[in-house]
């Protein structure tokens, strides 16, 4: 059953391959390695005790080693190929001795729920120092699999460091070894669900921002930034202090794509990405509208504040042009400043902060022109 069990699980995840998750290769190794594992094991009775204990039991600890590695990996936190393997040596020198020189059982038992015991810590402690401001479901969700596993193996190495249950062999059908063997049926595979389910977050989160992002410059797509545009609103509505829609639009872009090409008007865009983030503050929201023009969404700024920080960005353009090759490119831009309280509606707003950059640029470019309400 566990072999079915990882064999479905192993399934699942090559399904994942092709999202290029980290980790999901040695989760995968992990699985195959159990399989083996659990093959070998049930044919303890026949098998020499070399194959069905040693290499059986060697390939169990290896395939859980490699699914945490895995868990690991995918976390970004570092991995020890040595300390893994220099552990599954230890054990299997330690099921070794208890297989050939002094027989018991007991104390393999013993050995092998140590060993799954000191795993599932290791994946419990990843899982737990990953977290952020939250965790997601799935790594909820392999905490506590990962936690019930520990109890279950701990549970079984004293029972059998006590002497509180005997049998002759791994596969003995006595109460508590169809316990213990049961929980061995469900730990793999549960954990695995636990993996594809974090997995399936980290995939979310990833396209979602690739969907609110320009890919270009790595502002926020049109998209996502009338989404943050519309809260701040709500925020400007509900405290009665009005926020500035500042639409700013490089000068002459098209000449720079004409003459030296669209590659370097995209180092254009790109770096005056960078440096309006960088002048804009923590919680204002720059969004790339389409083509050469940029817009920001400044909450508890007036228009007189945030007309002054676009002639900063002019300054700065001016000492800190856009290396593209060996050559200096200076641009500029123009800009329209609107205030907004939230009450009016967004497309409003930004009409009227696109009239007063048509303004600026009908006014010589290079300068950033307010957009009043009367002027709506």
């Amino acid at each position: 059953m566990t072999a079915l069990a990882s064999l479905i699980g192993l399934c699942v995840l090559g399904s994942l391959w092709r999202s290029g998750m980290p980790g999901i290769r040695e989760a995968m190794s992990g699985h195959v390695t159990t399989i083996l594992a659990m093959l070998l094991m049930a044919q303890q009775a026949w098998a020499p005790q070399w194959l069905g204990i040693l290499v059986a039991n060697m390939l169990y600890a290896l395939g859980g080693g490699l699914f945490v590695l895995g868990v690991r990996r995918f976390l970004g936190q570092g991995v020890s190929w040595r300390l893994m393997l220099a552990s599954v040596g230890v054990f299997v020198v330690g099921l070794a001795f208890y297989t050939y020189v002094t027989p018991d059982v007991g104390a393999r038992i013993v050995l092998a729920s140590l060993i799954y015991t000191v795993l599932l810590i290791v994946l419990v402690w990843s899982v737990w120092v990953s977290r952020r401001e939250r965790f997601a479901y799935g790594h909820i969700f392999m905490l506590c699999l990962a936690s019930a596993g520990i109890v279950g193996h701990a549970t079984r190495l004293v029972i059998y460091a006590l002497g509180l249950d005997a049998v002759p062999d791994l596969l003995t059908p006595t109460r508590l070894n169809v316990v213990f063997l049961s929980l061995g049926v469900v730990v793999m595979p549960s954990l695995t669900l636990g993996l594809i389910m974090m997995i399936h977050d980290r995939m979310l989160i990833v396209r979602e921002r690739e969907a609110n992002t320009d890919f270009l410059t790595g502002v926020m797509s049109r998209k996502a930034w009338w989404h943050a545009a519309l809260e701040m609103g709500q925020h400007a509505r509900d405290t009665g202090r009005p926020m500035a829609l500042l639409v700013l639009d490089i000068d002459h872009f098209k000449k720079v794509n004409d003459s030296m090409g669209h590659a370097a008007g995209d180092a254009v865009l790109r770096h005056f990405a960078v440096v309006a983030g960088a002048l804009l503050r923590p919680g204002d929201a720059l969004g790339r509208l389409g083509g050469e023009e940029f817009i920001a969404a400044m909450p508890d700024l007036s228009v007189l504040e945030a007309q002054a920080l676009a002639a900063r960005m002019l300054a700065v353009l001016g000492t800190m042009p856009c290396q593209y090759g060996d050559r200096q490119l200076r641009y500029t831009f123009s800009g329209g400043v609107a205030a907004w309280d939230g009450v009016e509606s967004l497309t409003v707003a930004m009409e009227r902060a696109d009239r007063a950059l048509y303004r600026a640029k009908a006014g010589g470019r290079s300068r950033v022109d307010l957009a009043y309400p009367e002027a709506a």
